[in-house]
């Protein structure tokens, strides 16, 4: 018995959309499972499907099924991955009933890890801006008043660390996590942590 989900898994556009003429609140509905049809086309790769249900027909590319997981959760290879951020507007920070990111799941399921790569990638951008704006990183403990003290004087992230990161976002899968964070780290040190010690003042 087919319905509007196993249309939307077998990339079957024509169905799908007979099955919206009649109930167009269909492109949000659930399944048993909270699964919804974009889900399922974000699943199985279907991008102009993908496009079709959220751009033309009002899908949420962020609504959440029974487990909390987006279709971003779903998403098995960086092309539906970057289709669903870059282009459909998915919020990859968003977290699952377990705590985890897309790119966390993805990573700890290790079962689609350029996926993984590029939602990593992404969260390391964003790690990066925050620094250049003076604010720390995830995980990095610093004292209140000692970064009110000495925030108008840290420096900002240089051209080369922002060159860096886009390079290494614009070609997920051909780095590794090491590097990520080999990376993130050496720019937490250049421009949170150095310039923190340098300001404050030793104890008389």
């Amino acid at each position: 018995m087919s319905n509007i989900w196993i249309a939307a898994s077998d990339g079957n556009t024509a169905q799908v959309l007979s099955y919206l003429s009649t109930d167009p609140s269909l492109v949000n509905a659930k399944d048993e499972n909270g699964y919804t049809p974009i889900h399922a086309a974000a699943s199985y790769g279907h991008l102009g499907l993908l496009r079709t249900l959220i751009k033309d027909h009002g899908g949420d590319v962020n609504l959440r099924d029974d487990d909390g997981d987006t279709p971003l959760f779903t998403a098995e290879t960086v092309e539906v991955a970057q289709c669903l951020v870059e282009e459909l507007g998915a919020d990859w920070s968003l977290k699952n009933e377990n705590g985890l990111t897309a790119a966390e799941a993805i990573e700890e399921d290790d079962s689609y890890p350029l996926v993984a790569e590029y939602l990593s990638s992404l969260a390391l951008k964003e790690t990066m801006l925050s620094s250049d704006a003076g604010v720390p990183p995830p995980g990095i403990a610093v004292n209140v008043r000692s970064m009110d003290e000495v925030a108008g004087e840290l420096e900002p992230v240089d051209e080369e660390f922002k060159r860096r990161i886009e390079e290494l976002a614009s070609r997920p899968g051909e780095y590794s996590q090491e590097e990520l964070r080999q990376l993130v780290t050496e720019a937490v040190h250049k421009h949170v942590l150095e310039p923190e010690e340098r300001n404050v003042r030793q104890k008389d």
